[in-house]
């Protein structure tokens, strides 16, 4: 006996899906991506099998009750009909009756997620725990992708900074810096997990030095002595920001080659020049994720 049960998608039009290696729970939005995708990737662990094993505990106890619910439905309905009430004008009687119910339904509410991803390779719709994983679908790592969206933000944040007057103008300006390195930050951590257990992109100068020299990826690759001069300086003025309240110390003086006089002083942060990091830090990505994916 065979039983067809179909697993409805969530308020949100996404349905849950588990991976049968790591166990972990993530969801997709069907009708969207690569049409009649046969195998699905995990987005943690990258593990590759048919959509049926994909399928999360929830779903299959829900599937099976449905089954139950059938066949014991069917069964009771059929027991009912051999139901009979005793003779009372017989010397020895028996009736029959028959009580029961159906087996309930397991029901299930898919859980909600933090990340909400469109795939920019096939443009599946999917969610996850955390940012960063790989398309579901077509298997592209998303990392590349959040940390534009990241940048795009930051370029709002710095919009907003233009209409703004004071310290409030100030203000966005200093998170805009803060969140541009941050988001690299991320990203290059998330990217090089697999090369290096424990690597930080904010000593971008040794960073830089160690892809290249054990790696061969060359992450300043498109930018000129001046640029990434401009990199590094911009990201010693966030090292400030958070940890020095922006007041300028002989540390930052060592390593950006400016005057002593400077020293105690606020650093000194332009909109144009947030802007100018998020564009060099965009090309900075796209050389280490190609890097990594080569290697």
């Amino acid at each position: 006996m065979e039983f067809t049960v179909t697993i409805e998608p969530g308020e949100d039009g996404f349905t849950g899906r588990e991976c049968p290696d790591c166990e972990k729970y993530f969801k997709i939005m069907f009708g969207t991506g690569i049409p009649d995708a046969i195998d699905v990737h995990c987005p943690y662990c990258n593990h590759i099998g048919p959509q049926n094993e994909f399928c999360t505990k929830q779903q299959i106890e829900y599937a099976k009750s449905v089954a139950l619910r059938k066949i014991s439905g069917d069964l009771l309905k059929s027991m009912k009909k051999l139901e009979m009430k005793p003779d009372r004008n017989a010397f020895i009687s028996i009736g029959i009756k028959v009580e029961g119910r159906p087996t309930p339904i397991a029901y299930y509410s898919e859980k909600e997620l933090e990340e909400k991803v469109c795939c920019n390779n096939c443009t599946l719709q999917y969610t996850i725990y955390g940012s960063f994983g790989y398309c579901p679908d077509c298997g592209i790592h998303n990392s590349q992708q959040i940390v534009n969206a990241n940048f795009d933000l930051v370029e709002k944040i710095l919009d907003l900074a233009v209409n703004a007057a004071g310290d409030v103008k100030s203000k966005l300006i200093e998170n805009a810096l803060e969140d541009s390195v941050s988001a690299f930050d991320g990203f290059g951590r998330e990217h090089c997990s697999d090369i290096y257990q424990k690597i930080s992109f904010q000593n971008i100068d040794a960073t830089k030095d160690r892809l290249q020299r054990e790696h061969g990826i060359d992450i300043s690759a498109g930018l000129n002595t001046d640029q990434w001069g401009f990199v590094t300086e911009q990201f010693q003025k966030r090292h400030l920001l958070a940890h020095k309240m922006g007041v300028i110390d002989e540390e930052f003086i060592c390593k950006t080659g400016q005057s002593q006089s400077l020293i105690g002083r606020k650093v000194s942060i332009s909109e144009e020049d947030v802007r100018k990091l998020v564009a060099n830090l965009k090309v900075m990505a796209k050389n280490l994720f190609k890097g990594i994916i080569r290697s």
